[in-house]
């Protein structure tokens, strides 16, 4: 996570629930510097890297999508945040 995340969750989020929000996306971005490089080596392993690029790919379309949809869209709930 970087320092946009931090800010972030502060703005979205009400005082008493930023700090437990914060510590569980913390947690699960962890997992981030485990789980990414276990898929490159399985795809090594079976030599099929080419699957591991679209599933990627794939995962950083659905979260722009979810962003803007949240964050980005006209008539949002919380714009430009």
């Amino acid at each position: 996570m970087n320092g946009t995340t931090f800010r972030t969750i502060g703005v979205l989020f009400p005082p008493e629930e930023a700090g437990p929000v914060l510590g569980w996306s913390s947690a699960i971005a962890s997992y981030g510097a485990f789980v990414i490089p276990v898929m490159f080596g399985i795809a090594l392993q079976a030599g099929n890297l080419q699957l591991t690029f679209y599933c990627l790919g794939g995962y950083y379309v659905t979260c722009f999508v979810i962003n803007f949809w949240y964050y980005l869209r006209p008539g949002c709930e919380k714009p430009g945040v």
